[in-house]
């Protein structure tokens, strides 16, 4: 069961960011975009936090865990919980018009959900 969940981040991750934003940003005007993205964005890592808490719950419950799983699923949670965190003030730097706050923010969003797929695809590989 335990790699279950970590089926499920690489999966959510992969339909969020390669099926649900790219088809939002070609279909929709800047502000629809920007407003549905704002609503959408922290579901995304509440979930990812979520399930990355349900992975180290099974893990734990598990008859013989492995270290690497522990650190996977909390690098999961935690980076989860960072992104989730920096949310208001990304969308404090576009209201602002702050290209360059911004941009680091998205940037930080953008390398920790990478870290978060890779972490999880190599879960099955511990």
């Amino acid at each position: 069961m335990h790699f279950y969940f970590p089926g499920m981040i690489v999966g959510i991750i992969l339909l969020q960011t390669a099926i649900v934003a790219p088809t939002l940003f070609k279909k929709l005007e800047s502000k629809e975009f920007s407003n549905v993205i704002r609503f959408l964005w922290p579901k995304f890592f509440l979930f990812l936090i979520v399930i990355g808490i349900a992975s180290l719950v099974d893990l734990y419950l598990h008859d013989d865990p492995n270290n690497i799983h522990y650190a996977i699923a909390g690098l999961t949670t935690l980076f989860a919980i960072i992104c989730y965190a920096i949310i208001p003030a990304t969308n404090r730097a576009t209201d602002e018009g702050n290209k360059k706050r911004f941009n680091l923010l998205h940037k930080l969003s953008v390398v920790l959900t990478v870290i978060i797929l890779l972490l999880n695809i190599g879960f099955l590989f511990v």
